[in-house]
């Protein structure tokens, strides 16, 4: 999969990292400075590289690292495509949403299975069987964060918005009490899907405390 433009700053930082860091390699040596916090070991390990090397070596470590994880999550995310059968837009994005919120813990919750299963053949009108939405769920995220739900900003309208939501939302409910985890999951879709209070102010009425 060749680079989007949206992994162009990254690649711009990796390169930015990568000459500081050759930069750095070929300066002259630098006056001695007092590390007597360090261990020998350490002191030694480090006594031939100067500190602008060693952040240079750590943003590009940095920047690669982002590069391979968003790509691999949009790898991830079109083998799911091909599981449901969808086109990327708003009816793959709800099916996508659900399929993160089945897991509980580390095993596929079978209420929320069944919920999603129903959800994603009513807005979908697509003959979908369990195996389906278990099969995409296996290759979700399984690690999520900030950027997690970042590739649904764009392309919906806001009721859309709030549709992807409300079906996640409704999954997560089915078993019972929000956990703490799937308050961070709700958290990570709704900066993803850019919602404000002012989308979720209803929440408090729906979620039991």
């Amino acid at each position: 999969m060749e680079p989007s433009s949206k992994h162009l700053p990254l690649l711009g930082l990796a390169l930015v990292a990568a000459w500081t860091t050759i930069g750095a390699g070929v300066e002259a040596n630098q006056p001695q400075v007092d590390r007597g916090f360090l261990p020998q070991r350490a002191v030694d390990a480090f006594a031939d590289y100067s500190l602008t090397a060693v952040f240079g070596a750590i943003l590009t470590l940095t920047a690669v690292t982002l590069i391979v994880l968003r790509l691999t999550r949009a790898q991830r995310r079109e083998l799911r495509r091909e599981v449901l059968g969808l086109p990327e837009g708003p009816r793959f994005n709800v099916v996508d949403a659900m399929v993160h919120c089945v897991w509980r813990g580390n095993e596929i919750d079978e209420k929320r299975l069944e919920r999603a299963l129903q959800i994603a053949r009513a807005t979908t009108e697509m003959d979908y069987s369990e195996a389906h939405i278990r099969e995409a769920a296996l290759r979700a995220d399984r690690l999520i964060g900030p950027g997690s739900f970042w590739h649904l900003r764009d392309g919906m309208t806001r009721g859309e918005r709030m549709v992807v939501f409300n079906a996640a939302l409704s999954v997560l409910l089915e078993d019972g009490p929000l956990t703490p985890g799937d308050r961070s999951m709700l958290k990570s879709l709704s900066r993803g899907l850019r919602l404000g209070r002012e989308d979720l102010r209803y929440l408090g009425k729906l979620i039991p405390q």
